[in-house]
């Protein structure tokens, strides 16, 4: 096939373009798919049902706290109630009796003082809990804002420049021969279409050819396509 050995170095230009381009659409893919901002709502999911599960243990511990408050509330009142009946009876037997119901709600009253302690322990953990997921959830939300932002300006850069490489390849295959070109897009199919011959060394395949081969090819004319007897693809000497 008879060729115009000036169009090989526009071909190997295409061939680098069509590598950017698949390149580019690659990424415009990854960025239309939102991965990054679509794992940031899952983690903010994740704190939305963390945060809801925390409010409700924190309603329940706040109920237990008032529960506790109530009965240390009964507990005093009795107590207060005992020692005045004490206070004014005479009758040792019933002396006694007040007395040992005393002990018992002495112990009652620091058993709940103790609960309640640990209540509002946990009220004010449950509270820190809730502070510190509130303020996560504000940093992802900050994040996915900036993540869908970046997002939109990487795809219009993207998209600007897949538009810039599409316009150099129209321009190149209307500058190059038909049928060069036809077969160019024919071997690209298979592989790589086009490389340069280096000592004996094919540049598409990188395949090392025989000394019969190398000096067939170096026989060839200039204007005689020369191509790969290995990958059959155009090679450029």
């Amino acid at each position: 096939m008879k060729i115009d050995s000036n169009q090989l170095p526009e071909l190997m230009r295409l061939q680098q373009l069509l590598a950017e381009a698949a390149k580019l659409e690659k990424r415009i893919r990854q960025v239309e798919s939102g991965e990054q901002a679509e794992a940031i709502r899952v983690s903010l999911l994740a704190q939305s049902a963390m945060a809801s599960q925390l409010l409700s243990d924190h309603d329940q511990v706040e109920r237990d706290v008032r529960r506790a408050e109530v009965d240390l509330e009964l507990v005093e009142k009795r107590i207060a109630q005992d020692n005045q009946r004490l206070a004014s009876s005479s009758d040792a037997k019933v002396i006694t009796g007040i007395q040992h119901e005393l002990e018992t709600l002495a112990k009652r009253k620091g058993e709940l003082e103790e609960a309640q302690l640990v209540l509002m322990e946990a009220a004010d953990q449950s509270n820190l809990g809730q502070e510190a997921v509130q303020l996560h959830r504000k940093q992802l939300q900050t994040e996915l804002t900036a993540a869908t932002e970046n997002a939109a300006a990487e795809l219009s850069a993207l998209t600007s420049e897949l538009g810039s490489v599409n316009g150099d390849m129209v321009g190149i295959r209307k500058v190059l021969d038909d049928e060069l070109l036809e077969l160019f897009d024919k071997i690209r199919v298979r592989g790589t279409a086009i490389g340069r011959l280096k000592d004996s060394t094919c540049g598409a395949c990188n395949m090392n050819l025989t000394s019969t081969a190398v000096g067939q090819l170096s026989a060839l004319s200039q204007d005689e396509l020369a191509r790969c007897p290995e990958c059959s693809a155009i090679l450029v000497r």
